[in-house]
């Protein structure tokens, strides 16, 4: 049932990912890998994931000219990685190489694809960054939006946006196309360095398909109990 959570692993060391997702166990299928995990012990955080057998999104956020951005995916296989991003800002002709030969790798070696995934626009970023860097767009709603429907028209599965941005790209863009949403934050929690943040309960209403969630699960007293919660608060 949607929303599924994913669990950020925002570690530099093995250890702590081992006893975070020991503790955490059936409750939560899906670990987010992002920069500082994978330059720190990508592989062996990964294939410790696989042998847990859990669901993985590799967030490195590719970002470069087309056929180096379709290279890196095609090596994010040997992992079995489940779920892959890229920045929409990279554009639609790298999106849709990456996307068109990642899909083709797949069919060669026989391999379900990952689904893949653009960021639109950083959750730490709000109008202050579109003023600064003289982006045409008043809002980061109106900017999200057409980030996202290039993500489509370039053939990829979806975006990871802030849930603010989910019903106008459900509703612009159908309700097939993915949702992925960091910020979240449970009611009693800190926004940290986040500024687009919603609740659990508010990205289920507004109909996202994964939430991505960090320190109120990993830093919690009882990890398990935290997601438990989490699912809880969004009437699983």
């Amino acid at each position: 049932m949607k929303p599924e959570i994913i669990v950020a692993l925002d570690y530099s060391d093995i250890k702590p990912v081992k006893d975070i997702v020991t503790k955490i166990g059936n409750s939560v299928s899906w670990y987010k890998v992002g920069l500082e995990l994978f330059v720190s012990c990508g592989q062996e955080a990964l294939e410790f994931l696989k042998s847990e057998n859990k669901n993985i999104f590799l967030d490195l956020k590719f970002h470069d000219i087309p056929n180096t951005v379709a290279g890196a995916l095609h090596s994010s296989l040997k992992y079995g990685v489940d779920m892959v991003n890229v920045h929409a800002q990279g554009g639609v002709e790298m999106m849709k190489t990456a996307a068109d030969s990642m899909r083709e790798e797949c069919t060669k070696r026989n391999v379900k694809a990952p689904l893949m995934i653009a960021v639109t626009l950083l959750t730490s970023l709000d109008e202050k960054y579109l003023q600064k860097y003289n982006i045409g767009f008043n809002t980061t709603a109106d900017y999200v939006l057409h980030l996202a429907k290039t993500v489509q028209e370039a053939g990829l599965d979806g975006v990871v946006s802030s849930a603010k941005e989910t019903g106008i790209i459900k509703s612009a863009l159908g309700t097939d196309f993915i949702t992925v949403t960091p910020g979240i934050r449970p009611l009693d929690s800190s926004v940290d360095d986040q500024k687009r943040v919603v609740t659990p309960a508010d990205a289920k209403r507004l109909g996202t398909d994964y939430i991505v969630v960090g320190r109120p699960i990993t830093k919690a007293e009882d990890p398990y109990l935290a997601a438990c919660r989490i699912s809880e608060e969004m009437g699983k």
